[in-house]
This record gives C-alpha cells, sequence and structure tokens, in this order.
C-alpha cells in the first residue's frame, strides 16, 4: 500500500515538475514539431529531387524515419526522465527515500516502466502518422518502440549515474546527442557484417531491427538480441548509480 502511494505522488510531481520548466515543456512537444516537418517536408523534397535530379528518395525513407523519430524518441524520454531524477537528487529525495520502507530501486522501476511506454507511445504515433511508414508495419512498430524504450532507459541510467545535477546531465545530454542520435543511422549505408560493430551502441538494435522489418526480412533476432544487450547495459548502470548513492 506504501508503495502505491508512493508511485502515485511520484507520477503526480513528475506532471507538476515537467510544464513547470520550459526546457521540459519544450521536450515534450518537440516529437509533435518533429512529425509535422518529416510529414510536410519529406513528400516535398521527394518530389524536388525526383524532378530536378531523378533522385528516387523514396527508398531512404526508413532512414529519415529512424534519425527524426525513432532515435530522437530515446534521447528525448531517457533525457526528460534523467532531469527528472536529478532534480529529486538536488531536493534530497533520494536521500529521504533511503531511509522509508519505498527503495530507491521502486522509484528507479517507476521511471524505467514510464520511459518504456512513453517511448513507445511515441515511436508509435509519430511514426505512423508520419506519412512515410511502409505498409503492414504498424503493428511491428510496437516491439521496436519497446526496444528503444529500452535504450531510452539506458540513456535515463547513463546521465544519473554520471551527472551529479541538472547541469552536467544538460552536459550529458549533448555529449549523448550524436551517439543516440546520429551514430546508429551510419550501418545504413555499410552493407557488410561491418555494420555490427555499431551493434556496441544501444539504440543501433531498434534502428537495424526497424530497417529489417521495412525491408521485410527476418526482424525478430535482432530485436532479441537488442533486449538482451540494452538490459545487460542498463544493469550495469543501475548498480553504478546505487554505488553513487550509497545504497
Amino acid at each position: 500500500m506504501a508503495t502505491a502511494r508512493a508511485l502515485a505522488a511520484f507520477a503526480r510531481n513528475d506532471i507538476r515538475g515537467t510544464y513547470r520548466d520550459p526546457l521540459l515543456v519544450m521536450v515534450v512537444a518537440a516529437p509533435v514539431v518533429w512529425t509535422t516537418g518529416v510529414a510536410v517536408l519529406a513528400p516535398r523534397l521527394t518530389a524536388l529531387l525526383a524532378r530536378r535530379n531523378g533522385f528516387d528518395l523514396v527508398p531512404f525513407y526508413p532512414l529519415i524515419l529512424t534519425a527524426f523519430l525513432l532515435l530522437t524518441s530515446i534521447i528525448i524520454v531517457g533525457a526528460l526522465a534523467a532531469f527528472l531524477v536529478l532534480d529529486q537528487v538536488d531536493a534530497g529525495t533520494l536521500t529521504a527515500l533511503q531511509v522509508t520502507p519505498v527503495p530507491v530501486s521502486t522509484l528507479l522501476a517507476y521511471r524505467a516502466a514510464t520511459v518504456l511506454a512513453i517511448t513507445t507511445l511515441y515511436v508509435v504515433t509519430t511514426m505512423s502518422f508520419s506519412g512515410l511508414l511502409g505498409a503492414g508495419l504498424v503493428a511491428t512498430l510496437i516491439p521496436i518502440g519497446l526496444l528503444a524504450g529500452a535504450s531510452a532507459v539506458v540513456t535515463l541510467l547513463s546521465i544519473v549515474a554520471l551527472a551529479s545535477n541538472k547541469i552536467q546531465g544538460l552536459a550529458m545530454v549533448r555529449a549523448l546527442g550524436m551517439l543516440i542520435a546520429g551514430l546508429p543511422c551510419l550501418p545504413w549505408f555499410i552493407k557488410s557484417y561491418w555494420n555490427f560493430a555499431f551493434g556496441m551502441l544501444p539504440p543501433y538494435w531498434a534502428a537495424k531491427t526497424f530497417w529489417v522489418a521495412s525491408a521485410h526480412g527476418v526482424w525478430w533476432p535482432y530485436l532479441l538480441a537488442g533486449f538482451a544487450y540494452n538490459s545487460a547495459i542498463a544493469g550495469l548502470l543501475f548498480r553504478r548509480f546505487r554505488a553513487k548513492l550509497g545504497d
């Protein structure tokens, strides 16, 4: 019962904290802006390139969706959750939790669950409404969204395990931006097995799964490998964060 009340309090504080901080409001609104931009600009750019250069952009739609919607969902949701945790660190909430019946692990489990759910929602809705998604892929976006959510949890834990406050957290988000939303796109252009070298980056597996699914290939092995790898990294980062708290 105490745990349920604590989780309800965490949710109320999250809502209040998000809408009081202009930066977090921008983070929440960003996917709507990007989805609109992709839906409006990509078809026009496709027509322009076809007319002027004879270049077909359609085969690159999965890459566009990955870069602007899939990977950005990971960094946005993971960073938002990390900032909320760092707010609680600054306020002494996590220190206070260590002397209550509600352990810090319960708070982080709540964070992980909400990150998984919100990232999945972002991925499914933004990519579905982009107008660029291939036929028959909407249902496949659900497991891919969950895998992206696992990478968002890794992002969350990376930030809170290494940053001591929101200023350091913001610096980490800038540093992680290229690793999360940039480098995982490069394997698209690497047709040999060397593209698996990018598998060290947790978001690679969600991107790879989506690309294989878009090509109507067998995508579930990449999904399972991604869940296993992201879970292992998340476990290591969680232990690092607990050690930092002295829990």
